[in-house]
């Protein structure tokens, strides 16, 4: 128990049984004490070990994307020029060399024409380049059967 003695008042029953506010906190280390003793003696016998005999995994390891085919647009001093991947390609034969540009990149599916046609064709183009030299790529690529198309702007942030 908290109690206060104090020095004699000057009156009578006033200052010497005064009710402190400062907390007990006996009663909080004799708790604390007991939870101690009952976890030590607790903790031991929680470690048993008990053998089980675990399956094995037999997860496949996740295939690679695949690498992806770009189609570059420039203007260049004989005019309009297309590169798929880094090669110069005249625009009549634009779909059958990025036909084969798919089949290097992805060897997977190298002998699949129709999972070959369903990969994603990227295409970048200079800034100052006129978008109907875009969309005459892009018509080229339809023509040839690639309908999964998208664009790639350059990052400036940096």
């Amino acid at each position: 128990m908290a109690g206060k003695l104090a020095g004699g008042g000057s009156r009578k029953g006033h200052g010497q049984h005064d009710v402190t506010a400062d907390p007990n906190v006996i009663p909080f280390i004799d708790i604390m004490l007991v939870l101690l003793i009952i976890f030590m003696i607790a903790a031991p016998i929680s470690s048993v070990d008990i053998e089980v005999d675990m399956p094995e995994a037999r997860v496949q390891p996740s295939q690679r994307p695949p690498r992806p085919t770009w189609i570059s647009v420039a203007e260049g001093p004989a005019g309009v020029q297309v590169y798929v991947m880094n090669d110069a390609v005249d625009i009549t034969r634009l779909g059958e060399a990025t036909f084969e540009a798919v089949k290097v990149n992805t060897p997977l599916i190298a002998n699949d024409e129709y999972e070959i046609k369903d990969q994603r064709i990227y295409i970048r183009a200079d800034s100052n380049l006129a978008y109907r030299h875009v969309v005459r790529v892009m018509n080229q690529l339809q023509n040839s059967g690639f309908t999964k198309i998208g664009f790639v702007a350059e990052d400036r942030r940096r």
